[in-house]
């Protein structure tokens, strides 16, 4: 029973991370007042600049690097659209969905020489350096790094979001932008900033998926995890707090499906078992939305 508690639980925290840290982005960018739909395709050409970054320097941080300047550079196209031109914000977002899509596919074809999968590279599975703390040690060193950093941006963007002028700003921005512009804050640069912090945090997301959780990237591995972070959002009533625990609680599902299909002789279909936590996310959500 422990021992399934605890599988359960790993699962849970290695398939919620990327979707938390996405939402926390997603957070920022609703809260400025600029909708982000576009969260599948920061995910998408940052998991695959990881892999790139890490390939060729060897190194898995220079991958994490590389992975949040991508996002941050198509959140600034979503945000130079969507703030400064007056494009519509879904279109400009599914537009570089499209664009992520078409990035990682050529990109895998040119430095890889293949498609569908990337070569193996260097990556950030585990963390080590943490099991020889006692009794938890162990369990503590199987989770990637990038686990503990979504719980310190957690910390990170509620704080700054609860308790800082720039935070009150954000929120000012979102909620009432004409009187924004009366006291004298730049509606359009509080939304440049949050939306580019959109990108670094969906960055590290996609980041986690091809480098924390595997160690390549493989075309469609990303499989609407975006879409998914921003019904996280929504659940969490575009609170940090809130969407970070809704994108956990979507990652427990997504940790029992996977689970269940390790159980031999299971009478139900994989392919059924797999729908798991899409359904649940659409019950849940419809709930939500509902209120």
């Amino acid at each position: 029973m422990l021992s399934a508690l605890s599988t359960i639980l790993l699962s849970t925290l290695r398939m919620g991370t990327p979707l938390a840290l996405t939402a926390l982005g997603g957070t920022m960018s609703e809260k400025s007042g600029v909708t982000n739909i576009g969260l599948e395709g920061i995910m998408t050409a940052a998991a695959f600049s990881a892999v790139v970054g890490s390939y060729y320097t060897g190194n898995p941080w220079i991958g994490v690097l590389a992975a949040v300047i991508v996002g941050i550079l198509i959140s600034a196209i979503h945000s130079f659209v969507c703030i400064t031109a007056g494009g519509l914000q879904n279109i400009s977002a599914m537009a570089l969905v499209m664009l992520a899509d078409g990035f990682s596919a050529v990109g895998i074809n040119v430095v890889f020489h293949t498609s569908g999968n990337s070569a193996q590279v260097n990556s950030l599975s585990s963390t080590p350096v943490l099991a020889g703390i006692p009794v938890i040690g162990n369990f503590l060193s199987k989770l990637s790094p990038f686990v503990y950093l979504a719980f310190i941006m957690l910390a990170i963007v509620w704080y700054i979001l609860k308790y800082t002028p720039l935070g009150l700003r954000i929120n000012m921005v979102g909620e009432q932008p004409k009187a924004a512009e009366t006291a004298g804050i730049s509606v359009a640069k509080i939304r440049y900033f949050s939306v580019m912090a959109s990108g670094f945090l969906g960055g590290l997301g996609g980041a986690f998926l091809s480098i924390g959780q595997m160690d390549l990237f493989q075309t469609g591995m990303v499989s609407g995890r975006g879409y998914l972070a921003l019904g996280a959002v929504i659940m969490g009533k575009w609170n940090p707090v809130g969407a970070f625990f809704a994108a956990m609680f979507f990652g427990l599902f997504e940790a029992i499906q996977i689970y269940v299909q390790m159980i031999p002789n299971f009478p139900i279909p994989h392919e059924f078992i797999q729908m798991i936590p899409y359904v649940a996310s659409l019950i849940v959500l419809a709930g939500f939305i509902g209120e």
